[in-house]
């Protein structure tokens, strides 16, 4: 194995950022903003210093002094480390004049993603098969991402309107409907279809047609040729499989689960679905233990696969591991879950569909977050699908759809 160099780094721009930090709050306040943190420096006297600062902006309500900073490194055991009271002293009056303030800390992240890059390359050297080395590669593009272009998120006023108006063209263009057909004329109707980013939740008691409502979203996704991710916490994928085939094949499902009842007719309308099930952009995950961390990464890895990723489905959401903390409620929990899924769609940019259990009084069950989240909201009831809520349509009304259980699908009442 070739040998890797020494680690890059840069200790006059490491020395200027930690002398502004210690010279000014808001300079420090600053370089958190723009992402600089502990790993943004490799020589031990600049990270103990910063380290110190970081714990005494955090502890001390955000109040530096150079004395207390020497007597807290002595108290720590660090000032040694560091290299003495003189070396600290020296470090607080190190800083030029902070015009140069935007080259250093370009320099820190140029040489912290040399550093990162190194490392990356010696574990990817070690990794014991391709799977590895892929998840590897994925972390190593997510982490030099965020050490060259920091923790600015925020856009001006001119790229936002910019963007804007280019979402005005595409709606425009797309004529009525701005956002993605679910195939239900009645929801598209209300809705506006679904839009890149949106969080929509279905409730419903047991066995009210959640999953069905879902998978038959799907299906118009799928029969438009379009990248679908299927997240069950509850069937098999074979299972998924069948309610798709009877929904895109107008298929009788019983004779799916009884095939031995089933006509020529329907065996031939049933290879035909399969046929384009299989020949689609459809990725079903069924595995067991599926938490918010594992459908994010695979959510990525599809996405990466196939270039774009237009539907994420997640059935469903109280059976999602949320990693309960200590002293945390239940309802913290699917909150975070709730506010996770919806992070999810941003991340992805493409809609996300989950379900929802529903208590006695027709709420979203353990988490009232979870409607606070939803961008758009759809009940499931015996008179039909009732919108609690849209964010881009109107809202309290019920829809005529009932569940046609045996072709798997919500179909319009007819007066």
């Amino acid at each position: 194995m070739t040998e890797l160099q020494p680690y890059p780094s840069a200790i006059l721009a490491e020395k200027s950022v930690v002398s502004s930090c210690l010279q000014s709050e808001r300079l420090y306040r600053q370089a958190k903003a723009e992402g600089i943190d502990l790993d943004a420096f490799h020589h031990p006297q600049t990270r103990i210093v910063f380290d110190e600062i970081e714990r005494m902006t955090r502890d001390d309500n955000g109040e530096i002094d150079l004395p207390t900073l020497v007597h807290k490194l002595q108290d720590g055991g660090n000032l040694e480390r560091a290299g003495g009271a003189s070396e600290v002293y020296s470090i607080f009056g190190f800083a030029p004049h902070p015009s140069g303030w935007t080259q250093w800390v370009e320099m820190l992240r140029e040489m912290k993603a040399r550093r990162l890059a190194m490392r990356a390359a010696q574990k990817l050297s070690e990794a014991v098969d391709s799977a590895e080395a892929i998840d590897e590669t994925k972390r190593a593009l997510e982490s030099l991402t965020r050490a060259v272009s920091g923790a600015r998120r925020a856009v001006s006023a001119k790229d936002a309107a910019n963007a804007f108006i280019q979402r005005l063209k595409a709606d425009r263009e797309n004529g009525d409907l701005p956002g993605a057909s679910t195939g239900i004329t009645l929801i598209d109707a209300v809705s506006g279809g679904m839009r890149p980013g949106e969080f929509w939740v279905i409730g419903g008691r047991p066995s009210r047609g959640k999953s069905v409502l879902m998978l038959q979203v799907a299906s118009e996704f799928i029969d438009r040729g379009e990248a679908v991710a299927v997240f069950s916490l509850e069937m098999m994928a074979h299972e998924i499989i069948g309610r798709l085939v009877s929904v895109l094949g107008r298929v009788d499902y019983g004779s799916i689960t009884q095939p031995r009842q089933s006509t020529k007719h329907e065996l031939t309308m049933m290879q035909s679905a399969i046929a384009k099930l299989a020949d689609s952009n459809l990725w079903i995950d069924a595995s067991p233990g599926q938490n918010l961390d594992t459908i994010q990464n695979e959510s990525q890895r599809i996405k990466d696969l196939n270039g774009s990723l237009s539907l994420i489905v997640v059935d469903y959401l109280q059976l999602i591991r949320g990693g309960r903390n200590r002293n945390e409620t239940r309802e913290e929990e699917i909150a975070r879950v709730s506010g996770g899924l919806k992070q999810l769609a941003k991340a992805m940019g493409c809609p996300v569909i989950s379900a929802s259990q529903l208590n006695e009084q027709g709420q979203t069950r353990e988490s009232r977050a979870i409607e606070q989240d939803a961008d758009a909201l759809l009940f499931i009831a015996e008179d039909g699908v009732k919108v609690g809520k849209l964010r881009n349509g109107q809202r309290d009304q019920t829809l005529p759809l009932i569940l046609e259980g045996k072709y798997q699908k919500f179909t319009e009442i007819r007066p």
